[in-house]
């Protein structure tokens, strides 16, 4: 026969109000008593039924993270702390990824009822009604990477591109380059690209002239889209001595386009990412990029779903980045 939460309780000497209190991640309840209930659950290999805990607490422990395109490292150390965090506080979380089914997935997340979802994709990709049919079913909704939202209704984490991009050119710009192009991957039409303005001003604030390469349709920000990226500036003739890409995979791409025209990196073009992805350190030469704390991101993410659902309280929370130097900028004519 399977145990039950009375024979839990009994084992652990506690009330079976007590052990769901713990199952609930109750704050109420004291370390010890937790850690005496987590026993006994473990001694009696108790599990839980979730489906008739949801109906009695209307609450599903489930949540939903949507992401853009899971095969850059970037995504993968973000789902690795968010998934930590929310696995500590008892939440299952469900991994939806692909450029074409973001649609279905919100749809789905309706159906079957979860308490949050964290969506880390563009608003290019996906219908942005169905975020508002989410709160209508009373799913909670962080977002990443979408500047366009109503902050009083939805939570949302951005990283402060715009700081960082005016960051990165400054340093371009302090090593003695002045024809600097950004290769953007998106289009420079796409408000929620603030790397993309920021970069204009910047450029204009310094004196120089700025050279944007947009992207193209369906707007991948990938090693591919960097090499082509990369190809187009060099066919077009313009003059550059340093290039920023839209991340790091993108300046892995544009380093192999100007190898294969028998540019050197950095002593004939220096090449800037964003990101710090493991790739970054580990390409030769070592990528010069403007980092994110991953294991904070992806902490903070679930702390501002998590108090969301909760609470009821939406939050916004911007992170900062750092300028890694490495071995892939150096002063013009090196």
């Amino acid at each position: 026969m399977k145990p039950t939460r009375l024979d839990v309780a009994k084992l652990a000497g506690v009330s079976p109000a007590t052990v769901s209190n713990v199952m609930n991640n109750a704050q109420k309840v004291r370390g010890e008593t937790v850690e005496r209930v987590q026993a006994a659950m473990a001694q009696l290999k108790y599990q839980p039924n979730m489906v008739a805990r949801s109906l009695t607490t209307r609450k599903t422990m489930q949540i939903g993270l949507v992401l853009e395109n899971i095969r850059n490292p970037y995504y993968g150390e973000i789902v690795e702390h968010f998934e930590a965090a929310a696995s500590a506080r008892g939440y299952f979380v469900n991994i939806c990824i692909g450029t074409q089914n973001i649609d279905h997935y919100l749809d789905n997340f309706v159906t079957r009822r979860l308490d949050g979802v964290f969506v880390a994709a563009l608003p290019h990709m996906f219908d942005m009604s169905k975020l508002d049919q989410l709160l209508e079913n009373d799913i909670r909704v962080l977002v990443s990477g979408n500047t366009d939202v109503d902050y009083r209704r939805f939570s949302s984490i951005e990283s402060d591109y715009a700081a960082a991009m005016r960051m990165a050119v400054k340093h371009l710009a302090g090593l003695g380059h002045s024809e600097i192009v950004y290769l953007s991957g998106l289009s420079h039409e796409m408000r929620y690209d603030l790397r993309c303005d920021a970069y204009q001003k910047q450029m204009t604030e310094l004196g120089l002239s700025p050279v944007l390469i947009d992207g193209d349709p369906p707007y991948q920000t990938d090693v591919r889209a960097g090499y082509r990226q990369a190809s187009r500036l060099l066919s077009s003739q313009t003059p550059f001595t340093a290039v920023i890409c839209g991340n790091d995979l993108m300046a892995i791409g544009a380093m192999r386009a100007f190898f294969e025209r028998g540019l050197r990196v950095p002593e004939d073009v220096s090449v800037m990412g964003f990101d710090d992805i493991l790739f970054s350190q580990a390409w030769r030469p070592s990528i010069t990029t403007m980092a994110v704390s991953k294991a904070e991101f992806g902490k903070k993410a679930f702390e501002l779903l998590y108090t969301n659902i909760q609470q009821g309280t939406t939050g916004y929370y911007l992170n900062q980045l750092e300028l890694i130097q490495r071995a892939s900028t150096a002063p013009p004519g090196r």
